[in-house]
């Protein structure tokens, strides 16, 4: 029961080595006992070569877990590495944290096969970036899972990765890598499931237009970049069930929805259809939220137009538009915060109306902090064509209302009027005043036409990205 104990202790605390150094020092059984444990003696750090050569020799024929971090005395280092270098057949996990100068001196020492490798982490706290090359680890790793690259240069990916299913790479300098290269590594990993990109995406492709790389056991794709996303993923087809989650800094006056997206959308296989969705728009930030059965889309972006304090004025206009890019007939619930749009002028050329038109199987619409004239008057079937087939069947609408000028009561009464008469009533109508109220007297007047209306006052505005969790089924 003793020697089990060990097992349960978190390997990565900084007090694990002290811990079982003063095992060995209560008794001379225990010592017996602790020592001939190879599982505590497998991690080697190489600040000492003696230390280095007594773990070597106690760890027996266990894996081996290499970590170097941030360490001064590279001589000691050095020397000690050479020391595990012909062990390196029963290495499971290898962790650099430190110099470019550093690594270089220990990448030039040739290593062996290492058929057990699991996990390898490589994080350079400096300039300039070293290259890493496939000959490091002679261009085979079949039992890595977890890859994480930090301000390293890839020239020549590794050929041959059949179990990766992690990868991340971060802050890879400018030409530290391109398109064609981040294929190969997906190509020679086909069960990749969660892949993470920083700042790590070249502003320009070199790669052929036709050429896409399949991910089929994809789970998460995140990718956080100042260039276009689309230069990588006009080459990648997401799978369904998978999370695609795109961060950006962006400018001037297109959408940055259409921007960072692939060209055709057959690319993205986890949007075949769309069942819910999110905006949120205020002076700097821009966010969507798309959810369906098949899987996500998150997106989110920073204003970076330092010439102007704040985005052009019809910039959210452009990303509502821009939802017209995907299949919108099963979307079910669409929920908007902070939407200004411009002067209205004509209903049916509005982003509302192009929108809602393709909604057909909308039911619950939330409207948080927006000026909602332009919706109420898109979803009232006097301002569709009578040849047209009318618009979504909505059920419910939801109204957060922040100032009292940006909501239309009479219209929105007309418009729960006109759907009576065409029988396709409201079933629901929920109004919240944000810090005032509007006027009871007139909100009061939809129970003629609305089956059920809810006339309330709260402090805060629900989180922009809420959507139920049970909404899918």
């Amino acid at each position: 029961m003793l020697s089990l104990i060990p097992n349960y202790w978190e390997r990565q605390d900084p007090s694990f080595e002290k811990d079982v150094v003063a095992l060995t020092h209560v008794c001379r059984s225990w010592r017996a006992l602790f020592i001939s444990l190879p599982s505590l003696w497998n991690r080697l750090d190489f600040t000492n070569v003696d230390k280095t050569r007594t773990c070597i020799k106690r760890s027996k024929s266990s894996p081996l877990e290499v970590v170097l971090c941030k360490a001064e005395r590279r001589s000691s280092i050095e020397d000690s590495f050479l020391l595990a270098i012909p062990l390196f057949r029963r290495l499971q996990s290898f962790t650099f944290t430190g110099t470019p100068d550093l690594l270089c001196n220990i990448l030039k020492h040739p290593t062996p096969p290492t058929p057990f490798l699991k996990e390898l982490t490589i994080d350079i706290t400096n300039v300039p970036a070293p290259v890493i090359s496939n000959t490091f680890f002679n261009n085979s790793l079949p039992s890595l899972r977890i890859l994480k690259l930090t301000r390293v240069v890839i020239h020549s990916p590794w050929k041959f990765m059949p179990s990766l299913t992690t990868f991340n790479l971060s802050h890879v300098p400018d030409g530290g890598i391109t398109v064609a290269q981040l294929l190969n590594i997906f190509e020679s990993a086909p069960q990749l499931r969660h892949i993470r990109l920083t700042h790590s995406i070249p502003s320009s492709s070199n790669v052929l237009p036709g050429r896409v790389v399949r991910l089929p056991r994809l789970e998460t794709l995140a990718i956080s970049a100042d260039a276009s996303h689309s230069t990588l993923l006009n080459h990648l087809s997401i799978p369904e069930r998978a999370l695609l989650n795109l961060d950006f800094d962006f400018g001037g006056d297109e959408s940055p929805l259409l921007q960072h997206l692939p060209k055709t959308a057959k690319n993205l296989r986890n949007l075949f259809c769309i069942t819910a969705i999110n905006l949120h728009f205020n002076e700097t930030m821009k966010f969507a939220q798309l959810v369906g059965p098949t899987g996500r889309l998150c997106i989110s972006g920073h204003w970076k137009d330092w010439d102007k304090t704040t985005p052009p004025p019809d910039l959210d206009r452009r990303i509502l538009l821009s939802l017209n890019y995907f299949s919108l007939h099963m979307t079910r619930r669409l929920a908007i915060m902070k939407y200004e749009p411009p002067t209205l002028t004509r209903v049916d050329e509005s982003p509302p109306h192009k929108v809602l038109l393709r909604m057909t199987a909308l039911r619950t619409l939330t409207l948080t902090q927006c000026n909602n004239l332009p919706f109420i008057l898109a979803l009232n079937p006097r301002t569709y064509d009578p040849k047209m087939i009318l618009g979504p069947r909505l059920e419910e609408v939801i109204i957060y209302v922040e100032k009292r000028d940006a909501f239309h009561v009479p219209e929105l009464v007309d418009m729960a009027k006109e759907r009576v008469l065409v029988g396709a009533g409201l079933r629901s109508v929920t109004i919240v005043g944000l810090g005032e109220l509007v006027p009871g007297k007139e909100v009061f007047k939809l129970r003629d036409y609305v089956g059920h209306v809810d006339y309330r006052f709260e402090d805060v505005p629900p989180k922009w990205d809420t959507i139920p969790e049970d909404f899918e089924r």
